[in-house]
């Protein structure tokens, strides 16, 4: 089968065949319809995060039931299928306190084991969702960035007073938009630097966008809010923009880390303690997110996004339109 394999540490990856995987006992191996380009895998790409070689990455994945391992049960070949990353061990502490993000032997697939830029992946059968009716395999995709972003936005706890400002209109800060859309907060600003973005942005819901090549945006927010946001969602994974999210956030507001971070970055304490912000880190998402953004996609509650459709044999093509920030979500097709 054709497959995207990070052969090696360092940038660059290689479109080859490999043989088709054998789902072990309780997995399942599904074909893969549609695989969507995340920005987490750009850095796996470019060899700035270090994974597991050789790796065939991809975690945004829906496809078709091809085969089911031993032992099981609920999955029959030709169902349609979506597959979330989150390979937790069901034992340790946080397995045990519904929450699996935080499992102490997490594995992520596409990231620590072989994902779905392939015609085929194995996935255990506990990480596959029924794709619901109407919904296409393309905006099946979606579920896994928009749950991430539902599992920050939802730990804000947004309530109708609340303004909330979104820096980033990349994909994850989109559907951060569009989750927090659905608690209808008194005002949601969102803050980016491309034209097509922050058109994307007011479509989804944004009430207010700022240009932050045209204006310092902590400015504006505390313009526009008169005195800072309640809740504040970084969901660029700048690391430099850490600091600036903190200072754009009111008395005590919450402040959303969605990203993820390569690097460190400088953060000044006295804002967090003086106005008693509350800094949260969130990490993928439970089965029971993903499988609700699935059903906010089928319903219509939320757009899903899909800019570009392309063939897997042009990852290459694919990345360069990503890197020159001309789209907003690439899936591919095996």
């Amino acid at each position: 089968m054709l497959a995207v394999v990070k052969e090696r540490p360092g940038p660059g990856f290689v479109l080859k065949d490999v043989p088709v995987p054998e789902p072990p006992p309780g997995w399942v191996r599904v074909r893969v319809r549609a695989a969507g380009i995340c920005g987490s895998d750009l850095p796996i790409f470019n060899g700035i995060r270090p994974v597991p070689t050789p790796l065939i990455p991809g975690h945004e994945v829906a496809g078709d039931v091809d085969r089911v391992g031993e032992g099981v049960l609920g999955f029959r070949p030709g169902e349609r299928v979506a597959v979330d990353l989150v390979v937790a061990c069901g034992l340790c502490g946080p397995c045990r306190t519904a929450q699996p993000e935080l499992c102490e032997r997490l594995v992520e697939l596409g990231i620590d084991a072989n994902g779905g830029f392939a015609e085929y992946m194995v996935a255990p059968a506990r990480n596959l969702h029924h794709i619901p009716p109407g919904l296409s395999f393309d905006k099946a995709t979606a579920a896994d960035p928009l749950a991430s972003a539902y599992h920050g936005v939802e730990a804000a706890v947004i309530q109708g007073d609340d303004t909330v400002a979104v820096f980033g209109v990349g994909a994850i800060g989109l559907y951060a938009l569009q989750a927090a859309r659905l608690r209808r907060p008194r005002r949601l600003i969102a803050v980016g630097r491309r034209d097509d973005a922050l058109a994307a942005a007011r479509e989804v819901g944004a009430d207010i966008t700022v240009d932050a090549r045209t204006e310092d945006p902590v400015a504006a927010v505390w313009r526009i809010t008169g005195g800072g946001a309640s809740v504040v969602v970084e969901a660029t994974g700048a690391p430099s923009l850490v600091a600036t999210a903190c200072e754009a956030a009111g008395r005590g507001a919450r402040v959303i880390l969605l990203g993820v971070y390569h690097g460190a970055a400088a953060i000044a304490p006295a804002p967090i303690v003086r106005r008693e912000l509350r800094v949260l880190g969130r990490l993928c998402y439970t089965w029971g997110e993903y499988e609700h953004c699935l059903g906010l996609l089928a319903s219509g509650q939320v757009r899903p996004l899909v800019s570009h459709r392309m063939a897997l044999s042009e990852m290459s093509q694919a990345l360069d339109l990503i890197h020159q920030r001309r789209t907003i979500k690439v899936v591919v097709h095996p």
